[in-house]
């Protein structure tokens, strides 16, 4: 009964019913056109569409760039697989897929359903795991300057940062991270901070490391993706300075409650669970 009355519905309003439809990849302009990817192409500032005239030959019609308000395609395939590559460790696999989104989506950082920022991300993520410094750097001032907002622009500074730490310029390195634990969002403070554990670990300043490492899971205790390396840096931190027993415990909670990380593999080896 139920499927006969919206069949009725449907039939005798057909006017004011709207059902659902299925789109491919459009872009969708200020006065809601909505133009078919296939049908443009971008060019100089435009989208540009060859128009045919029913008498022969056509016209171009030209749609500025600054017109698109929303882009209307399915999400990339090749984001999760770069995202899953970068989780591995696999630098170069992730560049060579994300690559094509990031310049695909290029003219559209800040776009409404533009993947642009994301693939960005996993963009800078992906060169972090290689070696090309300054490949790393125009990246990072890249997203900088896009102002695809603070999160992205803090993870940006941080690998600036990074870059710094990796050049032994820690004055720099530091100068930065102050900056972000200061102003970025909460999930780049955490790495900001986890950052700042390291450079004190690297030289030897277990204590100082130790309280950069322990304000993660103490302030950013539900971002549960960065708990691992905090409580591994604590561990080793505890260690430093002889405090055997605590660097045990920390060692123990890595491993029970994060048990499939590759931080927790280090540590069985390293204290020997």
């Amino acid at each position: 009964m139920r499927s006969r009355l919206l069949l009725s519905l449907v039939i005798g309003h057909a006017a004011l019913v709207i059902l659902p439809v299925s789109y491919g990849q459009r872009y969708i302009l200020k006065d809601n056109t909505a133009l078919a990817a296939s049908d443009v192409t971008v060019a100089d500032g435009a989208l540009v569409q060859q128009v045919k005239i029913a008498s022969g030959g056509s016209f171009e019609r030209r749609y500025p760039l600054s017109d698109v308000v929303r882009l209307d395609f399915p999400e990339p395939e090749a984001l999760a697989q770069a995202e899953k590559l970068v989780a591995g460790g696999q630098g170069a696999a992730a560049l060579a897929a994300i690559e094509p989104v990031y310049r695909q989506f290029a003219l559209f950082p800040r776009t409404a359903g533009s993947p642009w920022a994301r693939a960005a991300d996993l963009r800078l993520q992906a060169l972090l795991l290689g070696t090309d410094q300054d490949a790393i750097a125009i990246a990072a001032r890249e997203i900088m300057r896009s102002g695809v907002g603070a999160e992205l622009t803090g993870t940006a500074k941080l690998a600036l940062a990074q870059l710094d730490a990796r050049a032994g310029r820690e004055s720099l390195a530091n100068a930065m991270l102050e900056e972000i634990v200061k102003e970025a969002p909460p999930a780049v403070q955490a790495r900001a901070w986890l950052l700042r554990g390291d450079l004190a670990a690297a030289r030897s300043a277990h204590e100082e490391a130790l309280e950069a490492y322990l304000r993660v899971p103490a302030f950013y205790g539900t971002i549960d993706a960065l708990q691992p390396a905090a409580l591994l840096g604590a561990a080793r931190a505890y260690k430093g300075y002889g405090d055997t027993a605590r660097a045990e415990r920390a060692a123990i909670e890595l491993i029970d409650g994060y048990p499939a990380t590759a931080q927790a593999a280090e540590a069985k080896k390293e204290f020997g669970l």
